[in-house]
């Protein structure tokens, strides 16, 4: 009985400072990204993040960030890139 207690304790204390999705995504495997940078642009902090995508490595993906908007673009990497990640 005290253990679950003590779980319903944990889980109410958790969901005042986080959401289910975070709790769970503790377990989550986490990757460097390949390249990350800052765009310099006038009046938006982008910064990017490149990613080879675990389930498809012969893919590159870019993801954007601004303090408004999020955007995601993936592609097959070029013959030039796949040589290059060999080497």
């Amino acid at each position: 009985m005290k253990i679950i207690a003590t779980i319903l304790v944990t889980i109410v204390y958790l969901d005042a400072s986080m959401s289910w999705s975070q709790v769970m995504s503790w377990k989550n495997k986490t990757i460097k990204p390949d390249a990350q940078y800052n765009i310099e642009t006038e009046g938006y902090n982008v910064r990017v993040y490149e990613f080879t995508p675990l389930t498809d490595p012969g893919s590159l993906c870019i993801m954007t960030f601004t303090n408004e908007k999020m955007g995601t673009y993936c592609f097959k990497k070029s013959d030039k890139a796949l040589d290059q990640k060999d080497k």
